[in-house]
């Protein structure tokens, strides 16, 4: 894979989903689809920011801990500008962007332990070797700055009344949040796997629970949030929510969007649209402008054609099927 500097990541349009719309009785659903990035995902965001403030500061290498995305998007932009990347992975996770990473001259140390425990050994290795720790929670004014880009490009088009986000660290939540503060005051909901989060705990004042990690909800398992405060305080702030699914939840959703909008949606962000529809559910909201943050899958952006061709013929003409699958959510 050979990186090249690339206007994939500029603003680009929401997508409405009238289907959606029909099926749940709402007046207006929104897509931001984070798959137009280079390499697929909201990731890059951070990692642009992270790589440029890494340069400008006078280092030649960088280093994180990653379950998969991040590590992509970091190794992308630190070819891009000519840095050395080192990418932790645990070593028993799925690790399916792990070539990707390889191929884009990244070195790939598998780790024996825990996400939280690599990352760990990442700020260790950073440290002790002198490079530039993009770790999360190192640097979180860079996460959050890198972030609030989506808040003011979603604004650029809609008002939005309620922003529906995947969180494992909460830092894409807390992100977008500082980014609409000042600006917009929509609701901040969050949505994550019911097995081992922190901030989903936190929230329901729940200290334990059970901690089970698969292939689709390795990006939301957080024993240990590094943003556990800021996205609390973003939820609370904005009167908004957080609500747990199983993995069940997440195939069907991103099943459900794949062929509504033609969209590749990794499964733990899918589950916007279960915490969409439990939310209207749970508190009646109906009116306004919702507005779903959604990223790509394993193959990054490459299968939507760089978004152009994001509302393609796999839709559905009619919404029968819709409303069938949504009961199951």
């Amino acid at each position: 894979m050979e990186a090249e500097k690339s206007s994939e990541d500029d603003d680009g349009p929401l997508i409405r989903v009238s289907l959606l719309e029909e099926a749940l009785g709402i007046e207006r659903i929104y897509v931001d689809y984070e798959g137009r990035n280079p390499t697929g995902t909201h990731k890059d965001r951070i990692a642009r920011a992270h790589v440029e403030k890494a340069l400008n500061e006078g280092y030649s290498a960088i280093t994180v801990g990653t379950c998969g995305n991040y590590g992509v998007s970091i190794a992308y932009y630190a070819r891009l500008y000519g840095l050395k990347a080192f990418v932790f992975v645990p070593a028993g996770y799925t690790l399916e962007r792990a070539g990707e990473m390889k191929a884009l001259g990244a070195e790939v140390i598998p780790w024996s332990g825990t996400y939280e425990e690599t990352v760990t050994e990442s700020r260790r290795f950073a440290l002790a070797s002198g490079i530039y720790d993009a770790n999360p929670g190192s640097h979180p004014e860079v996460d959050y700055a890198g972030y609030s880009s989506i808040a003011r490009e979603i604004l650029l088009e809609v008002r939005p009344d309620a922003v529906f986000v995947p969180i494992g660290n909460g830092t894409t939540l807390a992100g977008i949040w500082h980014g609409f503060r000042g600006r917009a005051s929509p609701r901040m909901v969050g949505v994550t796997t019911s097995f081992g989060n922190q901030i989903l705990r936190t929230f329901y004042g729940d200290p334990s629970g059970e901690v089970a990690e698969s292939q689709f909800n390795e990006p939301l398992v957080s024993e240990v949030s590094f943003d556990l405060n800021e996205a609390i305080k973003a939820v609370m702030e904005s009167n908004g929510y957080v609500f747990g699914f199983a993995d069940d939840t997440a195939a069907r959703c991103a099943e459900l969007l794949r062929i509504t909008t033609g969209l590749l949606v990794l499964p733990a962000s899918a589950l916007t649209l279960a915490g969409l529809v439990k939310f209207v559910r749970k508190f009646g909201f109906r009116k306004g402008n919702f507005v779903l943050v959604l990223t790509g899958g394993v193959h990054g952006g490459e299968s939507t054609g760089a978004y152009g061709g994001a509302l393609s013929y796999n839709g559905w003409k009619n919404g029968a099927r819709t409303r069938a699958v949504l009961q199951k959510v």
